[in-house]
């Protein structure tokens, strides 16, 4: 058969305005004649095996069985239309006639469905003509191999060179993003790496830079400056934070405090420059670098007084402005404590009926769970109603609580005496927010040897506190004091095994006390060592003398108190005599002991964690739960939650079914080897230290 040969029509139905739309019609009717002519191809059947062109309507295009491209990828599709809706169709599709006179396309089938979003989008008619060449069908797998194999990807250093070629022959960056399909952020991105220094983009073509290191070197737009920050850094410490940190470390961050405290519109309204680095997120404010920071640091002087001015108004004797000062800043100030008003008749009766309620709730509640601690008590549906109304209690409880705390903090205030002579401090934290702290007093205001108190505290002072009422936790206080015992003896365990984080949280200790963090001691050496021991341990921890830790502890303290001199005055010249390792040993014992990580009640996170992370402590390797020591003292309910969370096992009606004791020793069973861990036991995130908060 003679090959037919054309100019595919989307080559010209590209053109502007109603000549384009008048050619794409005529490529439509030159699609009919080429319909007529595919008919007469489909007559021949496959005794004529030799390749040859056709013209095709898109709409009788359909994906083909012998395509060897198994793995459908939708991602990239729009970029391709838009392609071809402005290039037109660069490659022929590979299609092999169908017996109902459509063609299966065989190689190819990406750009099939980015020519039929065009038409799904009313951007291309599906009558349109699209260029194939047509194959028998006993060639279509090969051919669809051949096509998919031996491709290689287009280097992105010459797709950024592309790009800049389009902007430099004169189109704008939304036309070359409309032209390709990508975002106009996405051709500033390329054009930026581009205009690199051409140094880079041939070490980026022979795999010596990262894209990552590029996009760091991006940040300034002089070449020269890009590579002295390049060479002025040793080749080890080439990475693409160390270049960004050199080419930022005179700009202050838009992320930092300073800069959200400001204001970006207000700074760049003062004539203040900015740099954007093109490659951080669009919600990421440490990608702008305000270049001026000395004008940063007078605006935010400027705002922060203005606020001063509002606080003093407030009747305080002064006010003082930091704004690099953050926690430590309150130092050297005192502090001194909120009073509590009288009440008046009207908050007297309802706190009173506040409290009334709150006791006949807690008796109550406390009448329900001795009724759910009795094995006899009730059956199946009774001990479900039973844990309802706890549960109702307990919330009623909770919300109470919240409103007498509430009462009780709306009675502190400031008297007129206490403002006369004492001040405020206005600081900026590290979110970029005015924080005011009230009540202050100056070191040289304060009498002699009075100190200055607790600058970290909430200022409400011991008579603040004693009427706010006590939250209710999920965990009784005799639970929890078992569950963090056991905690403790864990901590203790771990820290005596291991001598350098127990010296580093001797000096932590130590530190604290000569920085003055917490209060002083008496004693010469300042810092107090008080002992927990193992009968202390014991009172709460349940069968702590066969737990792990304990086990551990008890033995260790038989140990050393054999190899240490009966005498106390022998003590000092016997460990003067030690080797350092002896040395190390007893200090990770003897601070291990002074560990006391006991809670009461629900706790949130404190330096246990810090000491916890560093010693990579895992309860799960020195507790595991027991109707003795955890199920027998929590409700059914938890202990069917708890089973559920370790094995994803549903509670079933028979385990519902079951008296309390019966529960307890059954979810026992099913927690062996899941390493469940109640909350008190699980680690918490420790707070960071001031000093690691970004200023």
């Amino acid at each position: 058969m003679t090959a037919t040969t054309t100019t595919h029509a989307n080559d010209v139905a590209r053109a502007a305005g109603n000549g384009g739309a008048s050619r794409r019609k005529a490529a439509s009717t030159k699609g009919r004649r080429g319909e007529r002519a595919t008919a007469a191809a489909g007559a021949a059947g496959e005794a004529d095996t030799a390749p040859h062109d056709l013209l095709v309507p898109l709409d009788r295009l359909v994906p083909g069985d012998a395509n060897v491209r198994r793995v459908r990828r939708d991602d990239g599709i729009a970029e391709l239309a838009a392609l071809i809706e402005s290039q037109g169709l660069l490659q022929r599709l590979a299609v092999v006639a169908l017996p109902d006179g459509r063609y299966a396309v065989v190689a190819g089938g990406r750009r099939l469905r980015a020519m039929q979003l065009l038409v799904a989008e009313g951007r291309m008619d599906a009558a349109q003509a699209v260029e194939c060449r047509c194959f028998a069908s006993a060639r279509a797998v090969e051919i669809s191999l051949a096509e998919n194999s031996g491709r290689e990807a287009m280097h992105p250093a010459d797709e950024m060179e592309a790009f800049r070629a389009l902007i430099d022959g004169g189109l704008t960056v939304a036309q070359v993003a409309g032209r390709f399909g990508v975002a106009p952020l996405t051709v500033e991105r390329r054009l930026r790496l581009a205009r690199l220094a051409p140094r880079f983009l041939a070490m980026y073509r022979a795999d010596e830079i990262g894209p990552d290191e590029l996009q760091a070197l991006a940040l300034t737009d002089d070449p020269a400056a890009q590579e002295a920050v390049w060479d002025g850094l040793p080749v080890y410490e080439r990475s693409a934070w160390a270049l960004r940190r050199k080419l930022t470390e005179e700009a202050c961050a838009g992320g930092s405090r300073l800069a959200r405290f400001v204001g970006l519109a207000a700074y760049e309204a003062r004539g203040g420059t900015v740099r954007r680095d093109l490659f951080a997120e669009d919600d990421d404010d440490d990608g702008v670098y305000l270049d001026d920071p000395v004008l940063l640091q007078i605006l935010a002087m400027e705002k922060l007084r203005a606020l001063a001015e509002e606080v003093r108004a407030e009747g305080w004797a002064w006010v003082d402005c930091v704004t690099e000062g953050d926690g430590l800043a309150l130092r050297r100030y005192g502090q001194a404590s909120q009073q509590r008003r009288a009440m008046t008749p009207e908050e007297e009766a309802e706190l009173a009926a506040m409290e009334a309620e709150r006791d006949r709730l807690a008796e109550a509640l406390e009448t329900l769970e001795a009724r759910g601690d009795d094995p006899d008590a009730g059956d199946a549906k009774e001990e479900v109603d039973v844990e309802a109304e706890m549960q109702r209690l307990s919330g009623a409880l909770d919300a109470l609580d919240d409103r007498i705390d509430a009462a009780h903090a709306a009675r502190l205030t400031w008297t007129p005496e206490q403002m006369a002579r004492t001040g405020a401090l206005l600081r900026i934290d590290h979110r970029g927010e005015v924080v005011a702290s009230r009540g202050l007093t100056r070191p040289e205001d304060c009498p002699s040897g009075s100190g200055t108190g607790d600058p970290e505290g909430d200022g409400d002072g011991d008579e603040a506190g004693a009427g706010t009422a006590r939250m209710r936790a999920a965990f009784s206080e005799k639970l929890m004091r078992d569950l963090t015992a056991h905690r403790t003896a864990a901590l203790q365990a771990a820290l005596m095994q291991d001598p350098q984080v127990a010296l580093a949280t001797l000096v932590h200790r130590m530190a604290e006390t000569v920085f003055g963090h917490y209060g002083r001691g008496n004693d010469v050496v300042k810092v107090h060592v008080h002992v927990t021991s193992d009968y202390s341990l014991a009172q709460s921890a349940t069968g702590y003398e066969e737990s792990p830790a304990g086990a551990l502890l008890v033995r260790a303290a038989a140990e050393w108190g054999e190899r240490l001199p009966g005498d106390p005055e022998a003590l000092f010249r016997w460990l003067l005599a030690q080797p350092h390792e002896v040395l190390l040993d007893l200090l990770a014992y003897c601070t291990a002991r002074s560990i006391d990580a006991v809670a009461a009640r629900e706790r949130s996170a404190d330096q246990s964690d810090a000491i916890a992370e560093a010693l990579g402590l895992d309860m799960a390797d020195w507790w595991t739960p027991t109707a003795e020591n955890y199920l027998g003292h929590v409700s059914k309910v938890k202990a069917l939650e708890a089973v559920q969370e370790a094995t994803g096992e549903q509670a079933t009606p028979a385990m519902a079914a079951m008296k309390k004791a019966e529960a307890a020793a059954h979810c026992a069973r099913r927690l062996e080897g899941t390493r469940w861990l109640p909350s008190p036991l699980r680690r918490l995130a420790a707070a960071p230290c001031p000093g690691e908060i970004e200023a």
